[in-house]
């Protein structure tokens, strides 16, 4: 009996311990541009992962989560697909704008493929007094290089 109830201890221990550490996101990242090379690094769980990529390699860029608040982002996250199926996620929103600042400088095709696909506001300036999607990332990129000066 007291074998049974040590090794049922053991388990809701490790059930505990496993629960815990699967709750627990970390969501540390760092995306590092250089000419339209990439090194995104991020946490996960507790051991550090990079990934390296060109802006060429880029399949789709989508938004997934976007809170716009006096015609600027509060919130952005962008999900990545590279072209061999790979997907980086941007929960940072300064990395979220370094992306689009590379996009915009090295590979324009791209950067016009994004707000075609998903502009919401059909890039009509005055829909109910909201700017384009492309103006406030424009605007966006403009306080990014400020911020670096």
């Amino acid at each position: 009996m007291d074998l049974f109830l040590r090794l049922i201890l053991v388990f809701l221990a490790y059930y505990l311990y496993v629960s815990y550490y699967k709750s627990v996101k970390i969501k540390t990242e760092k995306l590092e541009e250089m000419n339209g090379e990439f090194i995104f690094t991020y946490l996960s769980y507790i051991m550090k992962k990079e990934m390296y990529f060109d802006i060429y390699e880029v399949e789709t860029v989508s938004f997934s989560k976007m809170i716009i608040k006096n015609k600027e982002f509060s919130r952005l996250t962008l999900v990545i697909t590279l072209e061999n199926n790979d997907i980086i996620r941007l929960f940072n929103k300064r990395n979220a704008i370094i992306f689009f600042k590379s996009c915009k400088e090295n590979s324009p095709v791209l950067y016009e493929e994004i707000f075609v696909k998903s502009d919401i506001f059909g890039g009509m300036p005055g829909f109910f007094g909201l700017t384009s999607l492309r103006d406030i990332v424009e605007n966006e990129i403009k306080r990014l290089e400020e911020e670096e000066r």
